[in-house]
């Protein structure tokens, strides 16, 4: 009997707390999207979403063929609203996970220098500021640079900007 696709809404308020998931699959690991992780009571837990739900469309987008990199994007592009069409349990997570360990445990990569297969990734969405926040050039304003330009050219005795106090221009004469 096949399991007939549901969709599931999920919501949230602004982009600082996280989903709640972590998928695995797409079109370039030769697996279906599914749902690898949920978080207890997280927003994804709290809409229906479980370990091994098959993803079919994020949003009205269809997944097939989409890599693993295009179906981040797409959730990403999806901003705080995000609606899932999925087959309930239709991937048995369990064996997966223990696949992947006989695979790891038999596939180690040797000394003579193999790569080891690119590594799976989960949406992780933080805060900027936890990873030291953006960074700006250090910026003048416009009368502070004007000012600049014109103290050289004045009768100040130094000069400089320090010779402006509270807005007046003295002059040492």
């Amino acid at each position: 009997m096949a399991v007939e696709p549901v969709v599931l809404s999920l919501r949230r308020p602004t982009s600082d707390k996280s989903w709640g998931f972590a998928l695995e699959g797409g079109a370039d690991q030769g697996l279906p999207v599914f749902v690898h992780k949920v978080t207890r009571n997280g927003i994804a837990h709290k809409s229906g979403l479980e370990p091994g739900d098959v993803i079919i469309r994020i949003c009205a987008t269809p997944v097939t063929g989409m890599t693993h990199a295009q179906v981040k994007a797409e959730i990403l592009r999806a901003g705080n609203d995000l609606d899932f069409t999925v087959k309930k349990r239709d991937f048995n997570v369990v064996q997966y996970n223990i696949t992947m360990q006989q695979f790891a445990a038999t596939n180690k990569p040797s000394q003579a220098g193999l790569e080891s297969p690119e590594p799976r990734v989960e949406i992780v969405e933080e805060h900027l500021w936890r990873h030291g926040g953006p960074t700006f050039k250090n910026v003048q304003p416009k009368s502070y640079k004007i000012l600049e330009q014109q103290l050289p050219q004045s009768s100040v005795g130094a000069g400089s900007i320090s010779a402006v106090c509270g807005g007046i221009i003295r002059n040492p004469a």
